[in-house]
C-alpha cells in the first residue's frame, strides 16, 4: 500500500503519534527551581512577553466574512473531500466568485478581491482543460505542481508572495500534494506543523487561506474528524474544518458540512447540486431546522433595523417574537451579529436561573 492510498488503520497511527511525542518529551532536559531563577537573572536570554487581557481585547477585530458562513479573514480553513468529489472545482468556483464579488452558489455573499490558487495536485497541462470547461473569469493567478516552486511548500516565499502581489485569498490544492515526497510522513504528527504555520500565517496577514485534504475511504454518507487522511493533529492545526462528500445515488449530488472550531457552525449541514458540464455548483438545501443563507441574511437585516430604530435592548427571544421567526434561529443570528460587531450585548443576572443577555444597537 502506498502513502496515497487510502484505508490506513489511523487509530495505529495516532497511537504512534503519541509514543513519539512521549518520546520526545523524555528528552527535554529538566531543570530545578533554582536553575530556572539563575536563567531568568541573565538577561541576554530575554523574558516571555505575556498580553494583559485588558490590552488584548483592544486590539479584538470582528468576524469579517470573506465566503459569507464559510471563510473568515484571517482563517485557514481546512476543505477535506474524497478523490474526485469536486474540490478543486469548488475552489476553482468560490475563488471566481471572490475575485468578482458575485454570489458564491446562488447563496453565500462574498468580498472582492485578489486570489492565489495554488494547485499542487495537478500539472498545468492537466489543469488548463478544467479550467477551460469552467471558462473561469475574474482575477485569479495560478500556480501549479509542475512549475518553478510549485511542488514543495515554502511559508517564507509564500508570505512574500502574498504581500508583494496583494493577495487576500489563498487556496492550496492539495496540502498533501504538497507535503508528501519532501521527507513528511502523512501519519506522521510533523504533517501538521505546516497547517499550524499557514493558520499563523493567515492571522498574521489577516488573509483567508483554504486548503484541501483527502479522506481515508470513498463511500461514505457522512463525514467526521476521523475521516481526514492522516495525523490526527490536523484537527486542531487549523480554524474552520469543512467535509464535502457526493451523494452515493447521485453524482450530482454534493454534501457540504462544517466539522466545527472557530468560525463556522459545527454541524451546518448544505446540500448542493452540482452541473458536470461546468463544474458550477448551486445550493439547495439546508440541514433540517436550518435557514438557507441568503433567508439568515433577510432576518439579519431585520434584527438590525429593529434594534437601530427602537433603541432598546432585547433577548433573542423578545427579537423572535417581534421579526416573527424561530428562537433557535434568533439566538443563532444574534450570536452572529454580536461576532460581527454589529450589535453589542449585555449579561442579566436576576437572580433566578442562568444569565442571559440582551442585545442592542
Amino acid at each position: 500500500m502506498t502513502e496515497f492510498e487510502f484505508g490506513f488503520d489511523l487509530d495505529a497511527a495516532q497511537k504512534r503519534d503519541e509514543e513519539k511525542y512521549l518520546n520526545k518529551k523524555r528528552l527535554i532536559p529538566f531543570t530545578t527551581l533554582s536553575e530556572n531563577i539563575e536563567i531568568r537573572r541573565d538577561r541576554s536570554i530575554g523574558k516571555l512577553q505575556p498580553i494583559p487581557l485588558s490590552q488584548l481585547m483592544k486590539s479584538w477585530q470582528p468576524t469579517e466574512w470573506i465566503v459569507d458562513l464559510f471563510g473568515a479573514r484571517g482563517a485557514c480553513v481546512l476543505l477535506a473531500g474524497d478523490k474526485g468529489s469536486g474540490k478543486s472545482a469548488f475552489m476553482y468556483r468560490m475563488a471566481e466568485s471572490i475575485s468578482n464579488g458575485s454570489i458564491f452558489m446562488g447563496e453565500l455573499r462574498t468580498v472582492k478581491t485578489k486570489v492565489f490558487i495554488w494547485q499542487a495536485d495537478e500539472s498545468r497541462n492537466n489543469s488548463q482543460l478544467k479550467i477551460k470547461m469552467m471558462a473561469l473569469k475574474g482575477n485569479i493567478s495560478f500556480l501549479f505542481n509542475d512549475d518553478e516552486d510549485g511542488n514543495y511548500l515554502d511559508i517564507n516565499k509564500l508570505k512574500f508572495s502574498i504581500l508583494e502581489e496583494g493577495f487576500e485569498v489563498i487556496f492550496i490544492d492539495s496540502i498533501t500534494g504538497l507535503l508528501m515526497g519532501h521527507g513528511v510522513n502523512i501519519k506522521d504528527s510533523e504533517f501538521s506543523k505546516p497547517l499550524y504555520e499557514l493558520n499563523n500565517l493567515a492571522s498574521q496577514l489577516n488573509v483567508l487561506i483554504i486548503i484541501s485534504a483527502h479522506l481515508t475511504k470513498e463511500d461514505r454518507r457522512e463525514i467526521n474528524m476521523n475521516d481526514i487522511l492522516g495525523a490526527g493533529t490536523q484537527g486542531g492545526a487549523v480554524s474552520d474544518i469543512w467535509g464535502l462528500w457526493m451523494d452515493d445515488q447521485n453524482n450530482e449530488n454534493f454534501y457540504l458540512k462544517c466539522l466545527g472550531k472557530r468560525n463556522c457552525e459545527k454541524g451546518m449541514l448544505w446540500k448542493l447540486h452540482g452541473n458536470k458540464e461546468d463544474f458550477s455548483f448551486k445550493l439547495v438545501a439546508v440541514g433540517e431546522g436550518d435557514l438557507l443563507p441568503y433567508k439568515r441574511n433577510e432576518y439579519s437585516y431585520k434584527f438590525l433595523n429593529y434594534l437601530m430604530s427602537n433603541k432598546i435592548k432585547m433577548t433573542y427571544k423578545d427579537l423572535s417574537k417581534k421579526i416573527n421567526c424561530n428562537e433557535e434561529h434568533a439566538r443563532r443570528i444574534c450570536i452572529k451579529l454580536f461576532g460581527e460587531g454589529k450589535i453589542q450585548r449585555e449579561k442579566i443576572n436576576d437572580g433566578v436561573g442562568r444569565p442571559f443577555y440582551k442585545y442592542y444597537y
